[in-house]
């Protein structure tokens, strides 16, 4: 089962720069995460081929991950924590077994972190 992560535990992957595919479904994360903090969320984002992952479909993002290795840490974030857990455990049923989600989305991210 996709297990959830809270503010601590995505802070500290983040912070220390730590390796996972990040699936960012439309979040603005810059005011949080500025300069390399930014640079290394950037770097980690699933590309797809064409659009973006805010407009993607649940079958075209596992498309995108089917080049990614399984074992891959996978990290998917929305506004609420819905669609991320939903996705999640798609990507696991997929086949991905280090698949997370931020519990409660963004919004809740934002008010852990306060």
């Amino acid at each position: 089962m996709a297990q959830s992560i809270g503010f601590f535990q995505f802070d500290n992957l983040v912070r220390g720069r730590v390796g996972f595919v990040f699936v960012n479904l439309g979040i603005d994360t810059n005011p949080v995460y500025p300069h390399v903090f930014k640079m290394h969320l950037e770097q980690k984002l699933l590309q797809l081929p064409k659009g973006d992952l805010a407009n993607a479909s649940d079958e075209q993002i596992l498309s995108a991950m089917n080049e990614q290795p399984k074992e891959s840490a996978v990290i998917v974030l929305d506004q609420n924590g819905a669609r991320a857990e939903s996705l999640a455990k798609a990507l696991e049923a997929a086949g991905f077994i280090n698949t997370f989600y931020l519990k409660g989305g963004w919004n809740q991210f934002l008010k852990d972190r306060a």
